[in-house]
């Protein structure tokens, strides 16, 4: 793990790349954005929490960015491809209201459930899509990198287990559409 190379505290986690290479950290990173557009992040909540459509509490990191053409906050669950969510707002925005967006996201995101398992009386287990739709994130495979991981449901499937699910609807018409992870996908 590298240390951030101003404060010598937190991981760093951005590689700002000009003459010479720096390691930051989300947070001395946003201060010379900061610094350097003249506007500052509010306060905000460092966790989040929301009940999937279980029942189970899932805990997520927020992490806000600050760029020059605006904020961008992102909802991480800790834990190996998990959920995560994001948001954008203009610089001048409401941040209370942004971080309520990145809230609202999150509990939609989570109530909803896209990938059913079950088991065949036989014992054999079996893995489906509910209501002919699929909602996730394409991540990447360590196990296949020659082949995305999709994440579906706060859930890693391959893209073979995908396939095997996507199986049933031979015949079917699809629609396949990519969109921005701050997007609000319906």
């Amino acid at each position: 793990m590298k240390k951030c190379d101003r404060c010598q505290n937190r991981e760093a986690t951005i590689v700002l790349s000009d003459v010479k290479q720096e390691h930051l950290c989300n947070l001395c990173f946003n201060e010379m954005v900061s610094d350097e557009i003249g506007v500052r992040l509010e306060p905000m909540p460092e966790e989040l929490e929301a009940t999937d459509y279980l029942g189970t509490r899932r805990i997520f990191k927020v992490r806000p960015q600050l760029y020059p053409n605006g904020i961008f906050l992102e909802a991480i669950e800790d834990i190996a491809y998990g959920y995560e969510f994001a948001v954008h707002g203009e610089l001048v925005c409401n941040q209370t209201k942004l971080v309520e967006r990145l809230i609202d996201k999150v509990k939609r995101g989570v109530s909803t459930r896209f990938i059913k398992v079950g088991e065949f009386p036989n014992g054999q287990k079996y893995q489906s899509i509910l209501d002919d739709e699929v909602v996730g994130r394409i991540d990447y495979d360590e196990m296949s990198p020659s082949s995305p991981m999709v994440v579906i449901d706060g859930k890693p499937y391959t893209w073979e287990q995908l396939g095997k699910m996507v199986k049933s609807f031979e015949g079917f018409q699809v629609q396949m559409k990519f969109f921005d992870k701050t997007a609000d996908v319906e």
